[in-house]
């Protein structure tokens, strides 16, 4: 599937629109909610999910990239496709498309929607996979956005800066189409595209919120609406763990636009169920028995928000020694970035090179993070594997091994360890 284009990225609507229409697919359910962002996307469709599929929707979802399994891309009813299936949308794609060619993702996606329309559904949660305005999940028009957070990252494809990556995120609104900002901080670029399209735009702090209390069982938080119709809602989750709460208010703030009712108590075993892989995910290395925590935090403001829910945990876990570190990335990544974010939290760095071709070398990360950062040592390993075993090895039980940089990275280690 990969080698079909000769780009593994290519972006544009033209391509993946003539085989979509050739496959007569069209809205793949009732209601569409699509999610662009930098950060924050695949949280959004898992809670989105969760919470819809506890009122008693009937949900599918597309996301991207996967951690072990292509299957992982395309969920219906919150239950992966089975090979089968995705075998036969493959079939179908591949007898439309012609002398098409299509990038992987396109292919993805187009093997999602085919799947989604062999079913009758509520709601369909599309992440996008890069940008917004010319990723293949723009094609269908969604009846609400969700803009997750907007931060510097594939800066060759979406422009150099945050408010040209904002126009880029703003391609998925729609003219009248409602659509929720999951951050503080908001382009410009986006509330001009909005006033553009008589978008209604609902930002985090501005036209919703939350109250996160921490408490020693986990944290409790009070979400408040923007206002509608003259009133305010106002909901109390008794325990919203590690989740992201900007996530979370941005999802029960999408929902409440589209008139899905939640209670106290559907929202709590709803959200207490979603286990998102390798988003501050803590496991058990299966050989030493050392506590982990996975996340796939890629850029700087992802490494930010990793660091600042480490910094939680020391505060909640006071008997944590030492945190030990192991980053492996690819090459278009901003792994100096990635230090900076973390060097409040992190004791002792181990770094590794990601099996694919991709990959920045062990070695050029060693150049480039010795020179950025001649004080500090970053011991090399060849594999994430080998930087693993490693530090889980070298790790005191009071310590904790933290693995980020990549989906990739975390794949590795997921293997090789369990759920804590």
């Amino acid at each position: 599937m990969a080698k079909v284009h000769p780009r593994q990225i290519e972006l544009g609507l033209d391509r993946v629109k003539k085989v979509a229409e050739t496959l007569f697919l069209g809205k793949p359910a009732t209601r569409v909610i699509t999610i662009a962002g930098t950060n924050g996307k695949g949280s959004c469709v898992a809670y989105l999910e969760s919470l819809l599929e506890s009122a008693g929707f009937s949900t599918c979802a597309y996301i991207s990239p996967h951690i072990h399994q292509f299957n992982e891309r395309i969920r219906v009813r919150a239950v992966d496709a089975d090979d089968s299936l995705i075998c036969r949308a493959f079939a179908e794609i591949e007898k439309a498309r012609g002398t098409t060619t299509l990038s992987y993702f396109e292919y993805s996606t187009l093997a999602a929607l085919w799947i989604f329309s062999q079913s009758s559904l509520d709601f369909a949660i599309l992440e996008v996979g890069l940008g917004g305005r010319l990723d293949a999940v723009n094609m269908i028009d969604p009846d609400l956005a969700i803009i997750a957070s907007i931060s510097l990252d594939h800066q060759d494809w979406l422009g150099s800066d945050l408010e040209k990556i904002g126009f880029e995120k703003a391609g998925i609104m729609r003219s009248n189409v409602p659509t929720v900002y999951a951050d503080y901080t908001m382009p410009v670029s986006i509330r001009d595209r909005a006033n553009d399209l008589d978008s209604p735009l609902y930002v985090l702090g501005e036209d919703f919120d939350f109250k996160l209390t921490r408490l020693a069982q986990g944290n409790r938080m009070d979400w408040s609406s923007a206002i509608l119709a003259g009133e305010r809602t106002t909901l109390e989750i008794t325990n919203c763990g590690d989740l992201h709460p900007g996530s979370v208010a941005a999802c029960l703030q999408a929902l409440n636009l589209l008139d899905v009712t939640l209670d106290t108590q559907s929202l709590d075993s709803a959200l207490a169920r979603i286990k998102l892989p390798g988003r501050f995910e803590k496991r058990v290395d299966i050989n030493t028995g050392q506590q982990m925590v996975l996340d796939v935090g890629h850029n700087p403001a992802a490494a930010q928000l990793l660091n600042q829910r480490l910094q939680n945990m020391r505060k909640e876990s006071r008997q944590i020694t030492k945190i030990i570190a192991v980053l492996a990335v690819l090459e278009d990544k901003d792994i100096e970035g990635i230090v900076v974010s973390l060097h409040s939290s992190v004791d002792i760095w181990y770094i590794a090179q990601i099996d694919d071709q991709r990959a920045l070398s062990v070695s050029q990360a060693q150049i480039r993070l010795n020179k950025a950062f001649p004080e500090q040592t970053f011991k090399p390993f060849e594999t994430v594997l080998g930087a693993c075993q490693a530090a889980c090895l070298a790790a005191q039980y009071s310590d904790r091994v933290v693995v980020v940089g990549s989906f990739h990275t975390v794949a590795i280690a997921r293997e090789h360890s369990r759920a804590a």
